[in-house]
């Protein structure tokens, strides 16, 4: 096993014991596990693209989630109308979420990547393949889909309970609205698509496949986060709370709630990457 890939499996196996025992004690480990896949996502990317295309993903992730998130807060367009309480700001959103965005962005884009056959190897029409062009769009719309996954398991607790995020107007999923998750896949499909069209351009065969091992740390990464709440269920207090409209939930009932979807959603999904990933399937076999 390569010395990065080896350094890789730290943080992977870091998220996967704290998301399934901190949240016994009644502590949300969201937060911390999204955080510690940034450096994760970097290094990764790095290996797998080479820095200037990794760059390039960061950097458009910032601006285009940064964007959107502002456009938003201001207008209630793409998610609805929120507020941030966390500080500082990059004008109206917390500087820790842009990064969060890259970090849960790029493990999403890998476990997508993973279920369909490493198609980050073979984009684009110059590939000279039908799938190419077809995964070309299917890769992002994927790997958006995951992302909206976690935010559909994660956000009411974030927001109602925790209230990092405060959605103005509350919303029928647990003081969300409905908007917030057209909005994500919206938004994080956007970003995907720029960056799968930059992948075309800068050739799919310079994408570097090691093998099962280094997607399996995204999977792990991905399948820990919707197993957090599963001990968060199990440990955290089920008090009455208020979403931003002054409408009452039980918190229970949230806890509950996220933790079925996630079971059903980001677990499921993380489970049918690691089959194709036991199964030994992938495209690089073929």
């Amino acid at each position: 096993m390569n010395a990065w890939n080896r350094v890789l499996w730290l943080p992977a196996a870091a998220a996967a014991l704290v998301g399934v025992t901190l949240p016994l004690a009644g502590t949300a480990v969201t937060l911390p596990i999204l955080l510690l896949s940034v450096p994760f996502a970097l290094i990764h990317g790095v290996r797998r693209y080479g820095w200037r295309t990794l760059l390039f993903f960061l950097i458009e992730t910032l601006v285009v989630s940064n964007f959107f998130e502002n456009l938003s807060i201001s207008t209630g367009f793409p998610f609805g109308h929120y507020h941030y309480s966390g500080h500082p700001q990059l004008i109206h959103v917390p500087v820790y979420i842009g990064p969060i965005y890259f970090g849960l962005g790029y493990i999403c884009w890998q476990v997508a990547n993973t279920l369909l056959d490493e198609a980050d190897s073979r984009l684009g029409a110059s590939s000279g393949s039908v799938a190419g062009r077809v995964e070309v769009v299917a890769l992002p719309m994927l790997a958006a889909a995951l992302m909206t996954m976690f935010d559909l398991g994660n956000d009411s607790i974030a927001s109602t309970v925790k209230r990092i995020w405060v959605w103005e107007r509350g919303g029928g999923v647990f003081g969300v609205p409905y908007t917030n998750y057209l909005g994500w896949w919206f938004v994080t499909y956007v970003f995907f698509q720029i960056y799968a069209l930059h992948l075309v351009k800068r050739q799919p065969s310079s994408v570097r496949t090691e093998g099962r091992g280094v997607l399996a740390q995204n999977v792990l990464f991905y399948g820990a986060l919707g197993l957090s709440s599963v001990p968060y269920f199990i440990g955290a207090s089920g008090d009455i709370v208020e979403d931003g409209a002054s409408v009452s939930w039980s918190g229970h009932a949230i806890n509950e709630t996220m933790m079925t979807i996630n079971l059903f959603g980001m677990v499921f999904a993380a489970f049918l990457a690691a089959v194709k990933l036991a199964r030994d399937d992938l495209a690089l076999r073929r």
